[in-house]
């Protein structure tokens, strides 16, 4: 690590340190707006150094935040203080492995995998994960498979990319219209919707042990799109033998998340069950398997829509599609985030909505200062 590079990262970690104190020991009702702003800029300052643990910490307590401040029915005491809690004890121990020059502990803690890049690489689109928090921002993570083999990723190869942008409190604007906004390398995330194969060029792929391997751009890179993609069959299926293998080898660390373990998953054939209200700002849809059971959990905010009606929906009909999703284990439960479905006219996206878009509001989004 750099001297200039080192600095930051300790200046960073202080900062946020002092942050968390201040918050516990003000309270958040009593908490300054400049404290939580700090920690608002510490979220952004992690994700630009790709300190991806931190970073995915600090939003989570973020959004928590956010429904507090907008009085929101799914505001969690409990989730804040443990994602604050879980930030601060980040904080330290790298602050600690940074001065003992432990580059190992730091990259463990820091969750940063190695990068290598990849000239030419082409994939499609089988889901999207959509995380909206009203005001503050909405994330985007497209599930992604390869399209034959390239340098370092194999063909059929699970991937992710992942884009952010910023909401705007005086817009009322769906999410899934700022995917129309260009990127900084003059192309529109909308195009990885259009079930279409993708060629990415000037990019890098980051391996991760608990899950898909990580797709970044290079500034000089970009996404085209190509020709329509029709053999979505091919990419339906699931290893449940090597999910039990990477589970019964996989041994947690007391900084780890169950949702940092999940396993991309085809269901069909599958049952649900009564749909029940929950106080955690979630329905929950319990499916039944000839091999296992799920758990599908419905946000009832903006980050359902319109996944938690369209599950709804398909849940009442004698056949329902096969669905792909991710899905992670926790307290004993397999937790089930639908993506997609697969019928006889292809694939269909869950998650998104097919709305169309308001070109005028779309254009005043553009204007994010």
């Amino acid at each position: 690590m750099q001297d200039a590079e080192k600095k930051q990262l300790v200046s960073l970690l202080d900062e946020l340190s002092k942050a968390v104190e201040e918050l516990f020991l003000a309270g958040l009702t009593a908490a300054s707006k400049s404290t939580v702003e700090r920690l608002d800029v510490s979220f952004k300052e992690a994700s630009r150094m790709k300190l991806l643990r931190l970073g995915s910490t600090l939003r989570i307590a973020n959004e928590e935040i956010s429904r507090f401040t907008a009085g929101a029915s799914q505001f969690s005491a409990r989730r804040l203080a443990f994602f604050l809690s879980r930030a601060w004890l980040l904080a330290s121990a790298m602050r600690r492995a940074v001065d003992a020059g432990d580059r190992e502990a730091l990259n463990r803690l820091q969750a940063a995998p190695a990068t290598q890049p990849v000239e030419k690489l082409r994939f499609v689109t089988l889901g999207v994960v959509k995380r909206v928090v009203p005001g503050a921002f909405v994330g985007f993570d497209f599930r992604l498979r390869s399209v034959g083999a390239a340098d370092h990723v194999a063909d059929g190869e699970s991937l992710v990319w992942s884009c952010v942008f910023p909401l705007r409190k005086d817009l009322d604007l769906p999410s899934e219209a700022l995917l129309h906004l260009p990127q900084k390398q003059k192309f529109k995330p909308s195009i990885l919707l259009e079930k279409k194969v993708i060629e990415a060029t000037g990019c890098a792929v980051s391996p991760q042990a608990g899950g898909a391997t990580r797709l970044s751009l290079s500034e000089t890179g970009t996404m085209t799109a190509g020709e329509a993609f029709a053999d979505w069959p091919s990419l339906w299926s699931w290893d449940v033998g090597r999910a039990a293998d990477r589970l019964e080898r996989h041994r947690p660390m007391p900084m780890d998340l169950e949702i940092e373990l999940q396993e991309e998953v085809v269901v069909s054939g599958w049952r649900a069950g009564e749909p029940l209200e929950t106080d955690q700002g979630y329905d929950l849809l319990p499916l039944e398997t000839d091999f296992l059971p799920f758990e599908v959990r419905l946000d009832r905010g903006p980050s359902g829509d319109p996944v938690r009606g369209v599950m709804t929906k398909i849940a009442k009909k004698k056949r329902p599609p096969p669905i792909y999703g991710v899905a992670h284990y926790e307290a004993c439960r397999l937790v089930l985030q639908p993506l997609s479905t697969l019928g006889k006219n292809g694939i269909d996206y869950l998650t998104v909505s097919p709305d169309k878009i308001s070109q005028a509001e779309l254009v005043k989004a553009m204007k994010f200062t």
